[in-house]
């Protein structure tokens, strides 16, 4: 019997691999079909779309008998127009003036039934208690207003509270604590890294820098937050419990013991009511349309309602006065901007303000501001240009939720400055906060050897230990720049340097501290700023001026043309935006995606830091207040 280990094994043939070069092939030009496929698609749903929307033209929505506002913001609200529509329900690109003029006109539209709150993430404290107030003179046209709250916190909560009727989830978990948050601090990380900071500051409450250089905040860092917090708390209570009916004794006591649950909304009387969506929704359309709850509700959104709006009620427009209102929203830089993104590139804004000054058809300019501040010297460069404008037409600035530092400078340049009282602003001062990576790289064992034609070609060399003449220079530069901060606002304050500077040293204040100490001329929101044009270029009290918007939005074919070339890498984006999405890791694909959508790409606060890191590889000065303090 032949043993098992001899049976003869048949030849192997030799495999061809001729299929691997053509799945390469494959995969690389699948993946460029698949890339046009992608950009035809969504060209096509924007060309589809383009009867139903208007890409900055002036195609009117339709409404109908028994629609219903709907207020839903899980992503905050812009300053500017968007040219893009929220394809897919969301409300990223929805203004604040949309939202007001919505809400107008509502009150007084018969085919308008109601209103429906429901989130309200990303809002300023100035930006929600504005739509607040219009809310609450919505109420008085007789209408109802009704909110539903799946989960959330007091951002959420503040707007719901004006609602006839709050509905909460009953699963949902709603945050009702009180302000305030953790912030870290990098110093004792720096440390083990071996990475040093150099950090200079103008003056003691220019605290930007402290999360590098220290472990916990300084005192005068501390206190300027807990002013801001503490005005934060006081508004919420005395708002929230004039809608509710409550004590403000009893909404402290719900703060400080914290409400978390749907069924104790309800049961101390935060809440009117435990709903599904399921049944929200039939209980508007019982509302709505009576006992028939076959037919779908009819929502329109503030955006397109608010063009509608504007058509209805065309004939009430004095055409002969113009108002531009001049969007300056997100962190300031030099350059140009990248299509839709919230940034204050100092180039294009420029730009929009000329086009502004030198259109005789403007009567009035309104730079409304929403920036924690940024590069110095491109707010410099604003400053000059709305020095220009004010030469031919009066130009106010209306700050938002923040206006700080930059934010500030670019404020100066105005002839009025208009803040809410819940308006972050101030923060006159300038901040440098340099990294060393000598010790971290002598660790890893890299040494550096130096060339240069002069002894301070080397100035600031991130790589080599700071020596005491580089840090000198820094000082003097920082001076320089803070002197020239200081003049700008003396000038447009008329007051002396000397006055100025004792109420500056980089404070951040709140609007209503701001206008008390001579920093701000009227306390008032974007309603107020348009009104107080509206009467100094001689609008008839019973019309409403003509409003144009800058950056203008764009037309179809441009909104298109732009895709296509941030798709495949040929826009006209600067290094600065370049590294920034890199370092998030947001391809050109995911922007064009996240802009049609209608939804942010990438992390807010990281996104924010990686710019300001690109904006110091150019300058290392900046007008910056310390952090961001959003609301809650």
């Amino acid at each position: 019997m032949a043993s098992p280990h001899s049976v003869p094994v048949p030849p192997q043939r030799n495999r061809s691999r001729w299929w691997i070069p053509l799945a390469i092939l494959a995969a690389v030009f699948g993946g460029m079909v698949l890339g046009i496929v992608l950009l035809v698609a969504l060209v096509a749903v924007l060309l589809s779309s383009a009867g139903s929307f208007s890409f900055g033209g002036d195609e009117t929505p339709t409404v109908r008998e028994h629609s219903v506002l709907v207020l839903n913001f899980p992503n905050g609200i812009r300053e500017r127009q968007h040219s893009l529509p929220a394809l897919f329900g969301t409300s990223q690109g929805t203004s604040l003036l949309d939202v007001i003029s919505a809400i107008r006109y509502a009150a007084r539209d018969s085919k308008v039934d109601g209103i429906l709150l429901q989130r309200a993430q990303g809002l300023g404290l100035a930006q929600a208690r504005e739509i607040r107030r219009e809310l609450l003179e919505f109420k008085k046209s007789g209408k109802w207003i009704y909110a539903f709250l799946d989960k959330g916190n007091e951002a959420d909560y503040y707007l719901a509270s004006v609602a006839d009727t709050i509905f909460v989830a009953p699963l949902a978990m709603i945050e009702f604590n009180g302000f305030g948050g953790a912030i870290p601090f990098f110093k004792n990380l720096s440390d083990k890294l071996g990475i040093s900071w150099t950090v200079i500051q103008r003056e003691e409450y220019k605290s930007a820098g402290e999360q590098f250089s220290r472990t916990r905040f300084s005192e005068p860092a501390r206190e300027e937050v807990l002013d801001i917090l503490r005005q934060r708390h006081r508004i919420f209570v005395a708002d929230v419990a004039a809608s509710r009916g409550i004590p403000e004794s009893t909404v402290e006591q719900l703060l400080s013991s914290g409400v978390y649950q749907a069924e104790d909304f309800v049961r101390y009387g935060l809440a009117t009511a435990l709903a599904t969506e399921q049944q929200v929704s039939d209980f508007l359309k019982r509302r709505t349309f009576g006992a028939d709850t076959s037919k779908k509700l009819r929502l329109v959104r503030p955006q397109s309602y608010a063009r509608y709006a504007r058509a209805q009620s065309s004939e009430q427009v004095d055409k002969a006065h113009t108002i531009a209102i001049i969007a300056a929203e997100g962190g300031i830089r030099s350059g140009k901007r990248s299509g839709e993104a919230d940034e204050i590139a100092s180039a294009s804004l420029c730009q929009d303000i000329r086009k502004a000054a030198d259109d005789t058809t403007i009567k009035a300019i309104i730079v409304r501001i929403n920036s924690p501040g940024g590069s110095a010297q491109a707010s410099e460069e604003i400053w000059f240009e709305l020095q220009r404008a004010r030469a031919k037409k009066p130009v106010y600035a209306s700050m938002s939720a923040v206006a700080a530092s930059g934010g500030y400078y670019i404020a100066t340049g105005c002839d009025t400055i208009i803040a809410a009282a819940e308006t972050v602003t101030g923060s006159i001062g300038v901040i440098a906060a340099i990294p060393n990576f000598s010790s971290l790289m002598k660790s890893v064992g890299v040494t550096f050897d130096t060339l240069g034609s002069s002894p301070n070609a080397t100035f600031l060399n991130p790589f080599l230990p700071m020596r005491s003449a580089d840090r000198l220079q820094l000082e003097r530069m920082i001076d320089t720049i803070y002197a020239r901060f200081l003049e700008r606002v003396a000038s447009n304050r008329k007051r002396s340097v000397a006055d100025i500077r004792s109420i500056a040293r980089g404070r951040v204040w709140t609007g209503e501290a701001a206008a008390e100490r001579g920093l701000v001329d009227v306390v008032g929101g974007l309603a107020d700023a348009i009104e107080l044009a509206k009467r100094r270029i001689g609008v008839a009290p019973d019309k409403r001026p003509r409003l144009k918007f800058y950056p203008e939005p764009e037309d179809l074919a441009t909104v298109i043309k732009r895709i296509i070339e941030d798709a495949t890498g040929g826009g006209d984006d600067d290094d600065e935006t370049r590294l920034v999405y890199r370092a998030l890791g947001i391809t050109p694909w995911q922007r064009v995606l996240a802009e049609i959508v209608g939804r942010p790409s990438g992390t807010d606060e990281l996104r924010r830091v990686i710019g300001l890191v690109a904006v110091v590889r150019r300058e290392p000065v900046l007008a910056l207040m310390p952090r961001s303090i959003p609301f809650p």
